[in-house]
Parts: structure tokens; sequence; C-alpha cells
């Protein structure tokens, strides 16, 4: 603690007699969050979050890789800050990134989902607007951006469909909808069937059983996924991503009927 605190003093007083260059200032615009995206990668505690539109004052950073602190002006790295070492300010955003960059992990369809949780809170932590709330209108902007999305990339990512459709669009091989695929006759008179079954359901025993029987069908098909990116056969993993999608559907179904049926019982 004392070392880190030295070393900042004296980073500080030599930081004090340099006189920035004024950054390129751009059109200023009203921020947009769905139009925001993040990037990285990690480094330790720290990691790069960027986004295309900020707040509607102050500068934005350019694409090199060290920039002015859009504040204070010192030279920030962006490979190892997120906050300025001299006026200690959340950095603005940048844009171009993809949800796997966020968190530090290789663009693969099997991650570690407790390494994505750890950096998810980890970047929470830092980021989360809780801890913007006595700064200037700019911060709280930048961490309302970044918090809104890092929960959509965790979202994303943490589910085993949503992180293949989107490895899928990344990789240039995007499918937005299942009926893209055509699928055998015989899976779709099985996928009807299992929906009629559903319909017809009585009780909580009879939904139970259609439940882990199609429970069993997904792990296979995730298994199917898994085995298809490893070996970048994008035509045949976007196949088996519009059978999970199919599945997915009919466990959703199953999941509200099974509230229903609780529903009822109380």
């Amino acid at each position: 603690m004392a070392v880190n605190f030295i070393l900042r003093t004296f980073k500080r007083s030599m930081l004090r007699n340099y006189v920035p260059a004024k950054p390129r200032q751009l059109h200023f615009c009203s921020m947009n969050l769905s139009q925001c995206v993040l990037l990285g990668p990690v480094n330790g505690t720290f990691c790069n979050l960027f986004c295309r539109k900020i707040c509607t004052t102050a500068w934005i950073c350019t694409d090199s890789d060290s920039v002015s602190c859009w504040k204070c002006g010192v030279s920030i790295d962006l490979n190892k800050v997120l906050f300025c070492d001299y006026c200690e300010v959340v950095q603005k955003p940048k844009y171009d990134a993809d949800y796997f960059t966020i968190f530090g992990i290789k663009k693969k369809f099997e991650i570690d989902n407790r390494e994505l949780t750890k950096m998810f809170r980890l970047l929470q932590m830092q980021l989360h607007p809780d801890r913007f709330t006595q700064k200037s209108e700019d911060e709280k902007q930048i961490s309302a951006c970044y918090s809104s999305l890092l929960n959509q990339a965790y979202k994303t990512l943490s589910s085993p469909l949503e992180r293949g459709l989107y490895l899928l669009e990344i990789q240039g091989h995007p499918l937005s909808d299942e009926r893209e695929i055509i699928m055998e006759p015989n899976f779709l008179n099985e996928v009807m069937e299992i929906n009629e079954k559903i319909h017809e359901v009585e009780n909580k025993n009879d939904l139970e059983r259609i439940q882990k029987a199609n429970e069993i069908t997904l792990g296979k098909l995730l298994r199917e996924v898994a085995d298809e990116f490893r070996n970048n056969n994008w035509e045949s993993a976007r196949e088996y991503l519009a059978q999970l999608k199919y599945y997915s559907k009919i466990q959703e179904r199953i999941k509200e009927l099974e509230q229903e049926f609780e529903e009822k019982e109380n």
C-alpha cells in the first residue's frame, strides 16, 4: 500500500509539468445504449471497454493504442488501464469488439462459466453506476453504458444457445431464424408430437416425464454443437443450433406449464 502511494505521488508530480495536446473534438451525440459495443482484452483486474456513442460533452477516444484522458489530457495506455492514473476518472469507450474479448476468454463454444461469472462480477464491481453517484454526469453516463453492455454480454455468453448463435454471427455465419434451415420431415414430426403431448398434459407428473426426455435431447444436441464448433464446421453447427432452438422453445413451454401447475396447487 505504501509503495503504491509513493509511486502514484511520484507519477503525479512528474505529470504536473506535462501540458498535453488538446485531443481531437468530434461531433457530439446523445447517448444510445443500443448502439454500444465493448472491447477487451482483460489484463489483471482491468480491461479495455469501449462504446460507439457516448456522452454529450467532452472528448472521444481515437483508434491509436494510447489516447489522451478525456478529462485531464494525460496519455493513457488502453491496453493496461480502465481509469486514468492521474485524475482517476473512468475512461471513455471505444468501438468494435466482441463479447468474448470483453471477458478475456477465447472465442469458442465451450467456455468456463465460473471464469465468465468471475470476470463479470469483477468488472461490474468497478463499473456499476452505484459507484458513480457522486461523479460527474459524463462519468455517470459512461458507467451506465458499461454496465448495460456488460449485462448483455454476460447474458449472451452464459446461455449455451445464445452463445452459439452469437459465435456464428461474429464468425460470419449468422442464424437469425431456425426456419432458415431445411429440417428433415421426421424431425419436424417429432417436434410436433412433443408439442401435442404438452398441450394435452393434465398433471405435473406427466409434464416432468416430458421434461426429462427433452433435457436428454438438449444435452445430446449441445454435445453435437460443441463438436461442430470445435472442428470449425460452421454449417453443421448452424443445423444443430437450429434444432436446439426448437427444443429450447419446448423447454420454455414446459417451464411455463410447470409454473401454472404450481400456482394451481397453491
